[in-house]
């Protein structure tokens, strides 16, 4: 027996244009959480005070940004009609994330040792590089590895199962990834490392699948946009209790934690939200849009700016701190969010145009 529906205000939709859109959004997204770290970590601003607020809600408010990133991967990857063989899989996707990989662990892990000036030996960078962690954004590049390795298998499963059952196991894999962080973060039960760390975001990456072409009725948009909301006051109302009690200690970090559940609720509905977005445009093969539009071009370079951003923001944040006072710090926080954003923008289409080079920022 169906179940009933009312008319949607967003069919299943073949155009993939609202996934440019997360992608661009959520690029500035994780550009400002990297912008506010040491304020809300204390080493800028005096905890709890005015200024700890602004950037506690700005971090508060990026938190979806690199869930709705694996999202948009499994969006674009599981669909269980594209019959690509795995090997032609591998060798595409070894191209666009092999080499970038390799690259830039090599960069990161230089720039600690003679940028940062880190007495980083040999075996210890080989001890990062195994826990899939050389650096403070480039996990996100192993976590990637780990779940094109497993994509032509989930599209076999896909392909065989009902969107129920679809739905079931997301949660099921979101739920395992919930549990795993409470483990790690509160209990200390260990990390994960290069050849698990992707596997708490299998949930995400299934999801992103699951909710691509759901219908939306204006309730979906409308709960999705409370849930945004509610999830976003709700990390950091309990961030700024745990801080202002206790310091900033395990409990903050865990509350922004991705598998944190209110930064689970807000991830979906931040891509809910952008999938209600009337935005043209398609991806079929999940390369990105080739209809020459500025969002296409924008979404195009997100995975560069990812890649490069801490090399335009170290320094900036080094030589300009910012100061206490709410508004003059709420003007520095906007002004190295901008010069970071254009700065990596500016860097990342420098490097396309340089031989060989442009192969390690996609």
């Amino acid at each position: 027996m169906s179940t009933p529906t009312l008319e949607p205000v967003v069919g299943a939709r073949e155009d993939t244009g609202w996934l440019d859109l997360a992608r661009t959004v959520a690029i500035v997204a994780v550009v400002l959480v990297h912008v506010v770290a040491p304020a809300v970590n204390g080493s800028w601003v005096a905890e709890g005070g005015a200024a700890w607020w602004i950037a506690n809600v700005a971090d508060s408010a990026g938190r979806w940004c690199v869930p709705v990133f694996v999202m948009v991967s499994g969006a674009l990857l599981l669909d269980p009609r594209r019959a690509e063989p795995p090997r032609e899989f591998y060798r595409r996707r070894l191209a666009r994330i092999g080499v970038p990989l390799v690259a830039w662990t090599l960069v990161y892990l230089a720039y600690r040792r003679w940028w940062l000036g880190e007495p980083l030996t040999a075996g210890e960078a080989g001890r990062d590089v195994l826990a899939g962690t050389p650096f403070l954004q480039l996990y996100f590049l192993y976590v990637l590895a780990g779940l094109y390795l497993l994509t032509p298998y989930l599209r076999i499963l896909l392909r065989h199962t009902t969107r129920r059952i679809q739905a079931a196991f997301a949660g099921t894999l979101l739920a395992l990834g919930l549990v795993d962080q409470v483990a790690e973060i509160l209990v200390g039960s260990g990390t994960a490392n290069v050849a698990t760390g992707f596997l708490p975001f299998a949930g995400y990456f299934v999801a992103g699948w699951v909710l691509r072409d759901v219908a939306l009725h204006a309730w979906h948009v409308r709960a999705a946009a409370l849930t945004f909301v509610a999830s976003v006051a709700g990390t950091a109302a309990l961030v700024g209790a745990f801080t202002v009690t206790g310091g900033w200690d395990d409990a903050g970090r865990y509350l922004y934690d991705f598998f944190a559940p209110l930064v689970m609720t807000m991830s979906v509905a931040a891509f809910v939200l952008f999938r209600s977005f009337p935005v043209g445009g398609r991806s079929p093969d999940g390369e990105g849009r080739a209809d020459g539009s500025r969002l296409a071009v924008l979404s195009g370079v997100t995975f560069g700016i990812f890649l490069v951003h801490p090399l335009v923001l170290y320094p900036v944040q080094d030589h300009w701190p910012l100061p206490d006072a709410p508004a003059a710090f709420a003007a520095g926080l906007l002004a190295h969010l901008v010069i970071a954003v254009v700065g990596s923008l500016a860097l990342t289409l420098v490097l396309r145009r340089v031989p060989y080079v442009r192969a390690t920022v996609g």
